[in-house]
């Protein structure tokens, strides 16, 4: 017979542990799906859990395409699943095992192979972000333009993470959240300090896309041979005018007038960084996009050495002062580090991608990347725009959300 003494979580009554152990022998040896915990809560049994697990692998494998990666995925979160030691402390445990019991988290998972997920906002708002695995520069650029050894993109201070994860969608200021959502217009005529404290308001992990994370896409992009396309001429791409997304304000594609941006997410799989639906989408085009992690004053050029990025007065200086090109892969990087081309700020030399400089050589100028709906040739994963302040907003300006698991 329980106590139910109802004394508030953590209890070390004596009364309480009894419960506890009552109901951890009901969750880890009970038949039926569910039991009650000491305060009256209905919980999983590790029989419901090891079912669902089971399904989620079952159904995994009936995709051909994805079978291998979301089993894995499955068999991941069941494992960490039983890690569970305490009832007091199972919704912290619940969260470590979200597949089990997110039904978004785990479509998305499954329908990508495991390259696309899901993590929530303070506020608990679903953002989307892509998985890029750690890599090494010479394998993305063979000829040793950039070195050796991991990208600096996966060094966060003493440590190297497995992988960078970055939206799927250019950010959309949402209930004060900067979050990566399809479907919706992207956030513009926002300055940079306000587009990077929306997206660290949606909690810990949570920042503005940095120059790393561009660079490990750019130079992922490069060394396997796709460059993606874009909303480059007000909802449509300049050159392959059949490419078309959906227009937040439902106008003509190629039409000047109104706001030519596109709903995130609405173009084709070449407006994706891997030309699959699974991939990041609108890097090119549709809105500029603030970048932290490196800054231009007075044309000198200032950066973070990793993707930890520290206070901005802690930025390297990297001994090169940037100039005007058009296009950004003509720049004479003439006295620039390897650094720098590893960071994707200057090109490599070789196999760079399209996009156009601009720079203004006096002030603080802080970067943004891509180009926006009305850049047509000039918009690129090497467009790069150094001439406006941080206060700088406008209609063709936005951002991108970054997460890092902690």
């Amino acid at each position: 017979m329980a106590f139910n003494t109802g004394n508030p979580v953590p209890s070390n009554s004596g009364e309480d542990l009894d419960d506890n152990a009552k109901a951890l022998d009901s969750a880890v040896n009970g038949e039926t799906p569910t039991f009650l915990d000491r305060l009256g809560k209905s919980r999983k049994t590790w029989k419901s859990i090891e079912s669902e697990a089971a399904n989620a692998i079952s159904s995994a494998s009936a995709s051909a395409s994805s079978a291998s990666s979301s089993a894995a995925a499955a068999m991941r979160y069941k494992n960490q699943a039983s890690q569970v030691s305490g009832l007091d402390t199972v919704d912290d445990a619940i969260k470590q095992a979200p597949a089990l019991i997110d039904g978004l988290r785990r479509s998305v998972e499954a329908a990508s192979g495991g390259k696309m997920s899901v993590f929530y906002t303070a506020k608990n708002q679903p953002s989307y972000f892509v998985r890029i695995p750690k890599f090494n520069c010479e394998d993305a650029a063979p000829g040793g333009e950039i070195g050796t050894g991991v990208l600096e993109s996966f060094k966060f201070g003493a440590e190297y993470d497995a992988e960078i994860w970055v939206g799927a969608y250019a950010g959309a200021v949402l209930n004060g959240e900067g979050v990566s959502q399809p479907g919706i217009p992207a956030g513009y005529s926002i300055n940079y300090d306000n587009a990077r404290a929306a997206c660290q308001a949606c909690g810990p992990g949570f920042d503005l896309q940095t120059h790393w994370d561009w660079a490990a896409i750019m130079h992922w992009c490069m060394a396997n041979g796709f460059e993606p396309r874009g909303n480059t001429n007000y909802g449509r791409h300049h050159d392959s005018r059949y490419e078309t997304g959906t227009r937040q304000d439902n106008g003509v594609p190629g039409d000047g007038s109104g706001i030519g941006n596109i709903l995130l997410g609405s173009g084709p799989a070449s407006w994706r960084h891997d030309g699959t639906m699974s991939g990041i989408s609108d890097l090119v085009g549709n809105v500029w996009e603030w970048m932290s992690g490196f800054k231009a004053v007075d044309g000198r050029i200032f950066l973070s050495s990793d993707n930890e990025i520290p206070a901005e007065s802690a930025y390297v200086d990297s001994g090169f002062d940037i100039s005007d090109s058009n296009p950004w892969a003509s720049l004479d990087t003439t006295g620039a580090s390897e650094l720098l081309k590893r960071a994707g700020i200057v090109p490599k030399g070789i196999n760079d991608p399209t996009g156009r400089l601009y720079t203004t050589i006096t002030g603080e100028r802080l970067p943004f990347r891509g180009g926006a709906r009305s850049n047509s040739g000039g918009a690129g994963l090497g467009a790069l725009r150094l001439s406006n302040a941080r206060t700088y907003s406008y209609s063709n300006i936005g951002f991108r959300p970054r997460f890092r698991n902690l």
